[in-house]
Formats: C-alpha cells, structure tokens, sequence
C-alpha cells in the first residue's frame, strides 16, 4: 500500500467491528428465530418466487444462510480470511439487496429506496475490506503474518 501509515491498522480494527455487527446481528436473529426473520421475510419470498414459483424455502436454506451471515460477521471482527469473508459477504449482498429493497417496483419505496443505498455503501465497506485485507490487529496477522 503506497500511503499505509501506522494508523491504518488500527482503522482496519475500526472498521472491521463497526462493519461485523451487521451480519452477527442478523444471522444471530435469524438462528433464533428462523421462520419470523427468514421464512416470512418479504425479501425470502420475492427470492423464492423467481426462483422456485413461490415455494416455502426449504429449512436448510434458511439455516445456511444464517450460519453463513453469523460465521462471515465473527470472520470479519475476528479478522479471519478476511479478505475471503468480505468478498463472500459482498456478492452475497448483491442479491439481498435486489430481493430486499425494490423500491423501483413501488414496494414501500421511502423505506427500501434508504435501505437500497444504505446496503450499496454496507458493499463498499466489504469491498475495501477486501481490497485491504484486515490489518495487523487480527487473526490474519497472526496466522499468516
């Protein structure tokens, strides 16, 4: 990195625990209490309706996704292949967000047009975390040094 600076590694640190809470959060939630945060979830059925005509999503989808939201969060804070996990976590978000937040199709426009942007800036994160990898506060540093 031509301009790294001492203080980089301690805003990788930064980021990586202010972007994590994000997916632990989520998958956490979702683990609890899988049928109210996945199965019932608009985003999962407009999924589910391209994909599969409409069908209920299958239990183990369910569950893989929110282990997949938990395990990239605690990879992510932990700085663990981090730069896999956020590139995972990125295109990962690419579909949620289309299937989350349609406001172009008139579905509560106000609300998903935010929530659009929001998770378009949430990508850019991943995505710089990607490019930089986690700095030398993490698991990365002191596993692979």
């Amino acid at each position: 990195m031509e301009n790294y600076t001492a203080s980089s590694d301690l805003i990788l640190l930064i980021a990586r625990c202010l972007v994590s809470p994000i997916m632990l959060v989520y998958g956490l939630s979702k683990l609890l209490d899988i049928r109210d945060d996945f199965e019932d979830n608009p985003a999962t059925q407009r999924f589910m309706k391209v994909f599969d005509h409409g069908a209920t999503p299958p239990l183990w989808f369910a569950y893989a996704n929110a282990l997949f939201q938990f395990g990239m969060g605690l990879a992510i804070l932990l700085g663990f292949e981090t730069r896999i996990a956020a590139a995972l976590v990125a295109l990962w978000l690419i579909p949620v967000t289309y299937f989350g937040h349609p406001f172009w199709a008139g579905i509560d426009p106000a609300v998903n047009k935010e929530n659009f942007i929001k998770n378009l800036g949430i990508i850019a994160a991943y995505l710089m975390l990607f490019c930089f990898g986690a700095g030398k506060y993490s698991l990365d540093a002191v596993l692979f040094g």
